[in-house]
């Protein structure tokens, strides 16, 4: 689909549900900061490629790919909370709003929408940012993969926010600017909107919709 004239698309869905690192709001680059900074404290320095490779999936995931089969369990749930705690102190400051993006959330539940956030980020994250971008009123559901067993790209998210809508995979559509993320849309069942630098690379051409910005759509 292209970016033009797809307001009438969105509002055909009884729900929208919005990514949130990256989709909403940049910060990815501190989240960077945060895992780097605190794995070089154990002498670990990850690939800029498994960094990238990593980008809108949590931190198990991250660390189960990083770390080697010798690591206990603890010791993974002890970088993950200072990860975490790092990312506390690093996001109120470098995130920066995706330009766009929260008027066409607040345009979309000004027109019925009902609105979820589906994200790997931790709850306290999500809350977070949706304080500094005025949407806390208009977001009617937080699913955080943090509390789930299995995050992106696996469908799970998708659906246990689905689930949580009363809503059938056709009933709701999904804004992801990464390829784990829309991977994970797109397994629920979704109609995926990739919206972001990079969307337009045919990675995501499965996406029923391809943007390098939200101020390519029709509102």
């Amino acid at each position: 689909m292209t970016a033009m004239n797809n307001i009438q698309t969105f509002t055909t869905f009884k729900a929208a549900i919005f990514d949130l690192d990256g989709t909403l709001i940049h910060s990815e680059h501190a989240w960077e900061k945060a895992k780097i900074d605190v794995l070089a404290r154990y002498g670990i320095v990850p690939d800029q490629a498994v960094l990238n490779a990593y980008i809108g999936r949590g931190m198990k995931d991250f660390l189960n790919e990083l770390l080697d089969e010798s690591a206990t369990d603890a010791l993974k749930t002890e970088i993950s909370n200072q990860v975490g705690a790092l990312a506390d102190d690093l996001l109120p400051i470098m995130r920066e709003p995706v330009l766009g993006a929260s008027d066409l959330l607040k345009d979309l539940a000004g027109r019925g929408l009902r609105i979820a956030i589906c994200s790997s980020a931790p709850r306290r994250h999500i809350l977070s940012a949706m304080d500094a971008l005025t949407i806390s009123d208009h977001v009617e559901l937080i699913v955080s993969g943090a509390e789930l067993p299995i995050g992106k790209p696996d469908p799970l998210p998708y659906l246990t926010t689905l689930q949580a809508l009363n809503l059938q995979p056709h009933e709701a559509c999904a804004f992801e600017d990464s390829i784990p993320g829309a991977h994970s849309a797109h397994k629920a069942g979704l109609a995926v909107y990739a919206i972001g630098q990079g969307c337009s690379d045919r990675a995501f051409d499965f996406c029923d919709l391809q943007a390098e910005s939200y101020l390519e759509l029709s509102l």
